[in-house]
């Protein structure tokens, strides 16, 4: 039997959809959320900022790509769209930034490889003003596209910056100005709970990682022990400019591409487009798995069915069950471990309907050998908990 699953303290806010699954007419990537109650809208032109849609690859003679010891917390992008734009880099773990302070700001997750920063879609909240820079920043971000932005130190060791190929510009310094009411360093968070009221028996809880969050919707009833899990998502987290920012990649249903929230000092409030939510804060604590101890080939006879899981090294998985030459169940997509949380993406599967992402925590585990995988997974037949590694002659 599959044990209830639940994690203690963890809120909603995701994009895109899966390839397969059964999704309603909401649950689609043109009904993606920017903030609470709003959509993006796009622009139908570029500035001249974004010539082309793919950056390029050459580094001008005596320069170098930037690395993140190039980068501050805070910095200008001068031109941008027309005008000096700022960039927010906060404690380093992936998470990017663009802002017109006030009015819009855009996230974007990234490894930040060979200098490079690519943004993807439906990540930006504004207040809706119009005017081009606005557009052109919600352009980044538009359906099917493909921006990217190149940074470099040149031979006079000034860091500068390049959209789609485009003209290389100075970054300049910057500074902002701290309040102290609310939490400031994304680091800060970490090994963090924080179970928030959001109605009459409904909560949000977060659980935050070093860089990395996952949060869930729960029904408190009072009849049953256990509370019951409406629906979850995880992805990237860091605190810019003094606001909370959670961009999710992982997601059992229909989200907010981006929230954007802050964080009173005490922990006791959570401010979400100027609600405030009275919220519990508790010590996460967890035993971290490292993703390498999970990579491999992994079988289970779970169900009276032959399964196998291969969790790449590329991030990407396959499991899939057979009963004799018939097979029973196959998903295939992306993974990840944010502290001891084993989340996979499903981008296909068999039959064409599945559920979106599986969570669950891992367990028990030693590399190489086994692990337990207590998992949020509601398709028939579910994936297992428990896996060994395959003996091989």
């Amino acid at each position: 039997m599959k044990h209830s699953f639940l994690l203690a303290g963890v809120a909603a806010a995701s994009l895109a959809l899966f390839a397969c699954g059964d999704s309603s007419p909401s649950d689609t990537e043109d009904d993606i959320l920017s903030s609470p109650g709003e959509k993006t809208e796009s622009s139908s032109s570029v500035t001249e900022d974004e010539s082309s849609s793919s950056v390029s690859k050459d580094i001008p003679k005596g320069a170098r790509a930037a690395t993140l010891d190039d980068l501050e917390k805070n910095m200008t992008l001068k031109g941008l769209f027309g005008r000096d734009i700022y960039l927010a880099t906060g404690e380093k773990h992936g998470l990017f930034s663009l802002w017109i302070p006030d009015t819009a700001w855009l996230a974007a997750p990234s490894d930040f490889d060979d200098g490079v920063l690519k943004f993807s879609q439906g990540a930006i909240t504004s207040i809706k003003i119009d005017y081009d820079a606005i557009k052109s920043m919600e352009k980044l971000v538009e359906k099917d596209s493909d921006h990217s932005m190149r940074f470099i130190v040149n031979e006079d060791d000034q860091l500068q910056y390049s959209l789609d190929g485009g003209e290389y510009k100075d970054v300049g310094e910057t500074s902002v100005k701290k309040n102290s009411s609310v939490v400031w360093n994304g680091d800060s968070l970490a090994s963090k709970e924080l179970f928030c009221k959001t109605g009459e028996n409904t909560f949000t809880g977060y659980s935050f990682y070093k860089g990395r969050y996952v949060a869930t919707d729960v029904v408190r009833n009072a009849e049953k022990t256990n509370d019951s899990l409406v629906s979850w998502s995880a992805g990237y987290y860091d605190i810019h400019r003094g606001k909370l920012l959670m961009r999710p990649l992982f997601y059992s249903s229909a989200v907010y591409a981006l929230v954007s929230a802050s964080v009173s000092s005490d922990y006791k409030t959570l401010t979400i487009s100027a609600e405030d939510v009275s919220c519990t804060l508790s010590e996460l604590k967890y035993n971290e798995v490292p993703a390498a101890d999970l990579e491999g080939e992994w079988e289970s006879d779970e169900g009276g069915l032959a399964w196998s899981l291969d969790l790449r090294t590329d991030r990407t998985f396959e499991v899939k069950a057979f009963k004799g030459n018939e097979n029973k169940a196959l998903k295939q997509g992306t993974w990840d471990v944010y502290g001891n949380q084993l989340l996979m993406k499903v981008t296909g599967c068999l039959g064409g309907k599945c559920t979106p992402a599986v969570m669950g925590s891992v367990s028990k585990w030693k590399a190489g050998s086994f692990f337990n995988y207590g998992n949020s997974d509601r398709d028939d037949p579910p994936i297992p908990e428990d896996w060994i590694a395959p003996e091989y002659e």
